[in-house]
């Protein structure tokens, strides 16, 4: 004992010798950008400091007994001490170890949000998470931003229909932003779940630099449930409805957490409330639905399922003398598919002192009589009432549902049983866990009592909360272990009751499949002894410091419903990349990328699921890149540009142009980009392409020469001569040889940027040959000023050469009357062309 005391003494004495150093050598180990960020400080807490943080301004945010806390950079308080303005500080030297960002580091979502080895960083920036919970203490600095204004974009509570606007849905009162930072919204979180669940999903950091949960840049809807509302499951259906509501008004992609749940139903996602959800999710992309599937792991077996013949098999009841539902009560909800309940089935009692000797029973029914009607009967034994029963059957969509509620049980010590023969199936959900009352697990051998070989076993699957979990179109989220431990804010460490080691899955975690075998959970994420913002009245509370962590603004707590919203922050932080996704691309890519450690064994599994969600890896497998397509520069006519991924296709184009088709003509110089996003709206910048003026050719128009077998041009680049539109092979000179048959001809040059120019088309449709039938008449010849130049058919055009192919001009000086006095004496070619092609005759010049 004595050595005890001392150790004690010892801690108390460091602890305090720790808290009351400046904090200097802490200061000298910080980086500038550790310096700079925002984080908490505590001073003690005395007149004199209250005086010194009045006269600089500074607000104090919360204080003990011994300290007041506030918030404010490194270098603020490091000016203010060396400046005397602040007589001593609190800076502890003690390197961080991954707290709440354990989850982060587990998840690999740090990654993400520094953009590791990806085009961009992600933080769930305009994407909107959605949590149905039990509200949200919103003046916690993690749901604030910088400037102290609230990241809450709506409250609608459902506990109250006073004080503020009445909700669309007829009851629960909405707030916006503006009511929030006004002051003016009355509600809050008086349990503090949903204020650690928002937290997990998007929690800032700001009140102390860390704790950050998983999309920190999110917006924020809270949906304050009510559980006392008559169908509740409906209210949440409807919350989920006004959700995404909002999140069309501003344009927003959004996820809603579903941190809640029952574990009684058809355990199917075929229940009303589930199916609006399925509705909505289906409705349109950018939604998704976050659910946590429950902590009844560890509460016992509470589910049976029975496959159905003609040997009578049976599941017995213990009563329980306190049931929620009445003292000395029985109840269990059976499901099966309408397809499953041709069976028939009684109930009685069995006397296990006595060999389980049958102490009574009611006839046999057929499952699907008197649907939508109660039974009311009553076991007899002789003259003596056994046990009142209440039976409630319906069809419930395409699902059979039965409720049996046993009251009034005398005999308390008997086994009250279900029998059942026929075809069919079922499953069944009852348990002390649930208040209910358990099923009997320890029975007679088979010697003492064969019948028992038809006995349904209960067993611990099954056990995931029922309705929108159960959906193939929600993710449902199980639960492994975050840490160990953590240091409390009232100098210990806090410790939770279980040895589970990190990484592997709750015992409290709920198993799956769902009643049609659907693998449930869909994936684990930490949820166990994670550390969340809190209200501050319960920060500000001395008899909770032992679950809060030092910094004074973040609490423990645990479970799948932690779980669930660190998926949920990483579905908005894949709608940031992605915004055009529907729930069904998230769900495949989380489980692609999933992964496993040394306790999920072979997956995937009723208890991890799929494995650990893993966001860079989700994140990562959706990046790609895209290349603008195009020439290297302009020539004269306009260009065509594209863009090329390196994946898949492309839906949506942003260019730099301000032109959102995937094609776009230009005849601009300059540079041109686009951000492009493919059919899920992940979106990509491309390179650059820069259009340039290309040198272009020149080249002059086609003459004939030599005697007229040739044709010739000059270019200042390349030539390739064409002929009706078809390059003539090896043909790349100055001049072209030319033999019948004639044709179009054409030359064309390519520079060495690429650029092509081409000439006139030079036409010659028949074979050049003196005038005959006196078709074409030019006179005189000789001639000294002037000729004349009559034709039978109209005449296209005329041309005049040298025997050196040189052209030269005629002046008309009348109708088919021309000069020639400005040529010099020689032998010239006329040519004239009709619809019967070119045709020439020689003239001398005198």
């Amino acid at each position: 004992m004595v050595e005890k005391i001392t150790i004690t003494l010892l801690l108390i004495a460091f602890t305090s010798l720790s808290f009351g150093q400046s904090g200097k050598f802490g200061m000298s180990q910080l980086s500038s950008d550790q310096k700079s960020n925002v984080t908490s400080f505590c001073l003690k807490n005395s007149e004199q400091t209250k005086q010194e943080l009045k006269e600089l301004n500074i607000p104090i945010k919360y204080e003990t007994a011994k300290w007041v806390f506030i918030s404010c950079t490194a270098e603020e308080i490091e000016s203010y001490f060396n400046n005397d303005q602040l007589s001593d500080y609190h800076l502890e030297y003690n390197p961080p170890h991954l707290l709440n960002d354990s989850t982060r580091a587990t998840h690999h979502i740090n990654e993400v949000h520094a953009g590791t080895g990806m085009s961009a960083a992600y933080k769930g920036n305009d994407v909107i998470i959605g949590y149905v919970d039990t509200g949200l203490d919103f003046n916690h600095p993690d749901f604030q931003n910088t400037d102290g204004s609230t990241r809450v974009l709506r409250y609608w509570d459902h506990s109250t229909n006073s004080g503020g606007t009445l909700s669309s849905y007829g009851y629960g009162i909405v707030w916006d932003s503006t009511d929030i930072n006004a002051g003016n919204c009355t509600s809050m979180d008086n349990n503090a779940h949903g204020t650690t669940v928002t937290g997990a999903g998007s929690g800032n950091g700001l009140s102390t630099g860390y704790n950050q949960g998983a999309a920190p840049e999110s917006d924020i809807i809270i949906v304050e449930t009510n559980f006392n509302l008559p169908n509740w499951s409906l209210t949440v259906a409807d919350a989920c409805d006004y959700i995404f509501k909002v999140a069309d008004s501003l344009g927003k992609p959004a996820v809603i957490n579903l941190s809640i749940g029952n574990y009684l139903g058809s355990h199917d996602g075929n229940d009303p409330a589930s199916e609006v959800m399925e509705n909505l999710v289906d409705e349109k992309n950018g939604r998704i639905i976050v659910s946590a599937c429950g902590n009844s792991g560890n509460i016992g077996k509470y589910h049976v399922h029975g496959d159905i013949d003609t040997d009578t098999s049976f599941v017995w009841f213990n009563n329980n003398p306190s049931g929620a539902l009445g003292p000395n009560t029985i109840y269990f909800d059976l499901w099966s598919d309408m397809t499953e309940s041709s069976f028939q089935y009684t109930f009685r009692a069995v006397n296990p002192a006595n060999n389980f000797e049958n102490r009574g029973e009611l006839v046999y029914r057929p499952a699907a009589l008197s649907l939508g009607t109660p039974i009311m009967d009553t076991i007899w034994n002789g003259p003596n009432r056994i046990a009142t029963i209440e039976i409630y059957t319906s069809q419930e969509g395409d699902n059979y549902h039965m409720e049996a509620y046993f009251s009034n049980v005398d005999s308390t010590s008997y086994k009250y049983g279900l029998y059942t023969t026929g075809t069919g199936s079922y499953d069944l959900w009852s348990g002390a866990g649930l208040g209910l009352n358990s099923i009997v697990s320890s029975l007679p051998t088979v010697g003492s009592y064969p019948s028992i070989v038809h006995y349904n076993h209960a067993d611990s699957l099954q056990t995931i909360v029922s309705g929108w979990t159960c959906s193939e179109k929600i993710i449902s989220v199980g639960n492994i272990k975050n840490r160990t431990s953590f240091p409390n804010l009232a100098g210990g460490i806090y410790f939770p009751s279980d040895v589970i080691p990190p990484g592997k899955v709750s015992i409290n975690s709920s198993k799956g499949p769902n009643r049609h075998q659907v693998v449930k959970p869909d994936i684990v994420a930490t949820g166990d002894v994670t550390l969340s913002p809190g209200p501050l009245w319960y920060l500000s509370n001395p008899a909770n410091f032992s679950k809060i962590d030092t910094g004074a603004w973040h609490m423990g707590n645990g479970g799948t419903s932690m779980a669930s919203p660190v998926v949920a922050g990483i579905a908005a932080l894949f709608l940031e990349r992605c915004s055009e996704a529907n729930y069904q691309v998230f769900m495949n890519e989380m489980i692609a990328n999933a992964m496993g450690n040394t306790f999920t064994g072979t997956l995937p599994n009723f208890a991890y699921g799929n494995g650990l969600i893993n966001a860079h890896g989700i994140l990562l497998n959706n990046e790609f890149t895209a290349s603008v397509n195009g020439p290297a520069g302009i020539c004269t006519d306009s260009v065509d540009l594209s863009v090329v991924p390196t994946s898949g296709s492309l839906s949506m184009y942003d260019w730099s142009t301000g032109e959102t088709s995937a094609i776009v003509s230009t005849d601009q110089l300059g540079d041109y980009y686009a951000t492009v996003y493919n059919q899920n709206g992940c979106g990509a910048q491309t390179d650059t392409l820069t259009l340039v003026q290309l040198e272009i050719p020149t080249i002059n128009p086609i003459t004939l020469l030599q005697a007229f077998t040739e044709l010739g041009t000059t270019a200042s680049d390349s030539y390739q001569w064409t002929l009706d539109g078809n390059d003539l092979v090896g043909e790349t000179n100055a001049t072209l040889t030319i033999s019948e048959p004639y044709g179009t001809y054409t030359c064309y040059s390519i520079s060495s940027d690429g650029c092509k120019v081409e000439t006139d088309p030079f036409v010659l449709t028949l074979h050049l040959q003196e005038f005959e039938n006196e078709v074409v008449h030019v006179y005189p010849n000789p001639t000294l000023e002037k000729i004349k130049i009559n034709s039978q058919l109209p005449i296209k055009s005329i041309r005049i050469i040298d025997e050196l192919g040189r052209q030269f001009e005629l002046k008309s000086i009348a109708p088919n009357e021309f000069s020639v006095s400005h040529l010099a004496k020689g032998t010239y070619i006329v040519l004239v062309e009709t619809e019967l092609g070119i045709q020439q005759t020689k003239i001398v010049r005198m």
